[in-house]
C-alpha cells in the first residue's frame, strides 16, 4: 500500500501548503501523477521526489529556466533540440520543454531509462517488490545529477518539509 501511496498520492492524505507555492507543488504532483499512472509500477518515481527536485531546480517555479522553458528540473539541451540560453554562462543551454509536464515526463522517463540512473532504478525495483518507499535511499542515487556537492542535503530538507505538510 505504501508504494501504490508514494507513487500516485492514492490513499494518502494531501499536503495543504498554501499559495503561489501550492499551485507550483500542485501542477508538478498531476503531471507526475500523470506520468506515473502510464508507466510499469516498478518505475514509478514517488511524487514527493519529483516535486522536490522542481522545487530545487526552479525555485517554486520563479527561475526564468521555468517561466521562458518550462525547464523544471535543469536538463541541459541536447543537440538539435530547443533550448534557452543561461545568462550567466554562454555555452550553458538547457532544454526548452512545449509545457511543464512534457519537463515533468522526459525527467521522469530519463530516471528510469538512462544509463547514469541504474542505481536508481535498481531501488525503484527492490522497493516496489518490498513495498516501501525510501526517499533518502533515492536521493542517495542520485550523487551524479548535479555539480552541486550539497544537492542531497538540499533535496532531503525540501523532501522533509514536504512530507511533514502531509
Amino acid at each position: 500500500m505504501s508504494h501504490i501511496c508514494a507513487t500516485l498520492l492514492l490513499l494518502c492524505y494531501q499536503p495543504n501548503i498554501i499559495d503561489f507555492e501550492h499551485q507550483f507543488v500542485e501542477e508538478v504532483k498531476q503531471c507526475a501523477i500523470e506520468y506515473n499512472a502510464m508507466i510499469e509500477p516498478h518505475d514509478r518515481i514517488p511524487i514527493v521526489l519529483v516535486i522536490a527536485q522542481a522545487i530545487q531546480e526552479t525555485g517554486y517555479g520563479t527561475s526564468r529556466f521555468y517561466k521562458e522553458a518550462n525547464n523544471l528540473f535543469g536538463i541541459i539541451a541536447l543537440e538539435g533540440e530547443d533550448y534557452i540560453v543561461s545568462l550567466k554562462d554562454e555555452d550553458r543551454k538547457l532544454r526548452r520543454y512545449d509545457t511543464k509536464c512534457d519537463s515533468v515526463n522526459h525527467y521522469m522517463n530519463m530516471l528510469v531509462t538512462d544509463i547514469n540512473y541504474t542505481e536508481l532504478q535498481e531501488i525503484l525495483i527492490n522497493q516496489y517488490i518490498m513495498d516501501e518507499i525510501d526517499v533518502d535511499a533515492l536521493i542517495s542515487s542520485l550523487y551524479n545529477y548535479a555539480e552541486d556537492q550539497f544537492y542531497g542535503r538540499k533535496l532531503r530538507k525540501i523532501v522533509k518539509k514536504l512530507q511533514n505538510n502531509l
